[in-house]
């Protein structure tokens, strides 16, 4: 990469910095908003999830309008519950008036078949007759890796983009949060089953609400590494913030306040702090022959929407057993409004909305702080295959430094751009090398670390779990830090690439876990793809300086937070 895109790339991070801080009260300004994202006419389209709250366009407005960056601003409403990614591409993307210039859009769980998935893992529309568990959950693992999801998300962003405002217009795709907390006991002997037969309970285990949650964490991962392989193909100067489109993960937000939390009684769905809907309240007399009127076809396709799916096998449980026998109470469950389960109540949707806003916004300003940051990882921290061995240290510590006091610490490499950086090792060994460093008191740590692991097999299943340990010891001798912990970068060697989704999902829950022990740990993303790598594990220069930008927007989160506080005196 020549010198002057190097140039542009860090001008690029001096960028980042310079943005306005949030309002005293927390919220940004519209005047904020106005500065980074000046908003004209905006659009929401997708399926279910894209409706942010129920179905109702009346719902929508106002829960967007309770905000300044939106207020005034009427949204042309284009979202429906049961479209594909496809459906999306063609039906609704045409609809876009010309020159709008902000859009949210969320899609996926109609191809992913995520209502049959619930059906075989949660609510057992049919008794026995039910899908397997597990078969759903690898049904819709392939879905998300195969290249015909890959090509239709390509043709949705493709599509939005040619509709947007061509000079300032900016999409933003809604992950999804997940949807337990997965450590809690309470949960352990609770069942949503609709058909409770004998041996069809389908209790919500640890293990039941771990599987659930890593599906919408890979599913996040695959559409973060989706947007960001167009991005690159649509920038090719790898600066970031012209990225056209932006992926908004309002996972961690939902900490403490998801299905099974501590403190709540069974999934805790009816208690004001649970911000997810399972249905439980939907569940009122209904008459039989509300079902008998149905003709449901030989298969039920979960594929076909929510509504159609859960109706169909509802009426289809009528037909092979007792109306009596649906549930230990005798009430079969009503068929309106299904579609609501295990989406996010008003209370949650407040929180994606909040998420959108602040990526809207930008803040607060990275000014001020005194940074005392450890490095910490294997061979890309130590900034391997960059041409002058310092990966993306130089660039981070050259940004941050204009507007704060900024220092590395570490045994490896050379002064100021010390780090804790070893090449070839893997999460046990970074961890135990780590105690010099840490006693240094940083107050920032980033860590990337597991490649060896995963490449090497090294008990792959149980990285995850050393990721939380190392977490765990870092913590216990610098306490007051804030832990910035990197979703590793793919591999495109032979047979690789499949593990490392698995590993950064099951991460993405370690990380809640230790946010939900009050403990300062934040998930960041890393925008490069397998294009970005020069060897099939490490980055080039300008996978470095992506790295760089990321971790910027890390540490601006973080700063959101409250959660950099000074260095302790050492």
């Amino acid at each position: 990469m020549t010198g002057t895109l190097l140039a542009g790339l860090s001008a690029s991070l001096i960028t980042i910095l310079i943005i306005f801080s949030k309002s005293t009260n927390g919220a940004p300004t519209s005047a904020q908003c106005a500065a980074n994202l000046p908003i004209k006419s905006w659009a929401a389209f997708g399926d279910s999830y894209a409706n942010i709250v129920g179905d109702s366009l009346q719902d929508y407005e106002a829960l967007m309008a309770d905000d300044q960056c939106l207020q005034g601003k009427k949204p042309q409403y284009l979202a429906k519950p049961d479209d594909s990614i496809s459906q999306i591409t063609s039906q609704q993307v045409p609809k876009l008036k010309p020159n709008t210039n902000f859009v949210t859009i969320s899609a996926g769980s109609i191809d992913l078949g995520l209502v049959g998935i619930l059906d075989a893992c949660v609510y057992n529309w049919i008794g026995s007759a039910s899908l397997s568990c597990s078969q759903t959950l690898n049904d819709a693992a392939s879905v998300m890796s195969s290249s015909a999801f890959g090509t239709d998300w390509n043709n949705l962003l493709t599509r939005t983009r040619s509709v947007l405002a061509p000079n300032n217009g900016k999409a933003f795709v809604i992950g999804n949060a997940a949807f337990f907390d997965e450590t809690t006991p309470q949960c352990d002997q609770v069942s949503l089953a609709v058909y409770k037969g004998r041996g069809q309970q389908k209790y919500l285990t640890k293990s039941l609400r771990k599987n659930l949650n890593e599906l919408i964490h890979r599913y996040n991962w695959w559409q973060h590494y989706l947007i960001t392989k167009y991005n690159r193909q649509q920038v090719p100067s790898g600066n970031t913030l012209q990225y056209p489109i932006q992926f908004i993960d309002p996972d961690d937000r939902f900490n403490t306040r998801r299905l099974c939390r501590v403190g709540s009684k069974g999934t805790g769905s009816s208690e004001p702090n649970t911000y997810f809907s399972d249905g439980e309240r939907l569940k009122t007399p209904l008459k039989r022959a509300a079902y008998e009127k149905l003709r449901p076809p030989a298969t039920c396709n979960a594929k076909s929407g929510w509504n159609e799916y859960i109706h169909c096998r509802m009426a289809k449980c009528i037909q092979r057993t007792s109306y009596l026998a649906l549930t230990t109470s005798g009430a079969g469950p009503s068929l309106d409004n299904w579609e609501e389960i295990f989406h996010a109540k008003t209370s949650g949707q407040d929180l994606i909305r909040d998420e959108i806003v602040d990526q809207i916004a930008q803040g607060p300003t990275l000014s001020g702080f005194n940074l005392r940051i450890l490095p910490l990882g294997a061979s890309i921290m130590a900034g391997a295959h960059s041409t002058h061995g310092h990966g993306f240290r130089k660039t981070l510590y050259d940004t941050l430094r204009r507007t704060n006091t900024v220092s590395y610490v570490g045994t490896q490499g050379t002064a100021p751009l010390i780090h804790e950086g070893h090449g070839g090792w893997d999460i046990n060994g970074v961890s135990n090398v780590a105690g010099t460093a840490l006693r240094s008191r940083p107050n920032v740590i980033l860590v990337h670390v597991g490649t060896n692991d995963l490449i090497n097999n090294n008990d792959v299943d149980k990285a995850p779990d050393r990721i939380g340990a190392l977490i765990d010891r870092a913590l216990g001798i610098a306490p007051d830090a804030v832990v910035l912990i990197s979703q590793i970068l793919p591999c495109s060697r032979d047979g690789q690439f499949n593990k490392f989704v698995t590993f950064n999902a099951r991460v993405a829950s370690i990380i809640n876990q230790k946010q939900v022990q009050k403990k300062k740990v934040l998930k960041v993303w890393m925008p490069l793809t397998t294009e970005d790598l020069v060897d099939g594990i490490h980055p080039g220069d300008a996978g470095y300086e992506k790295m760089a930008q990321a971790w910027i927007k890390g540490l601006q989160r973080a700063a959101n937070k409250g959660w950099i506080g000074a260095p302790v005196r050492v």
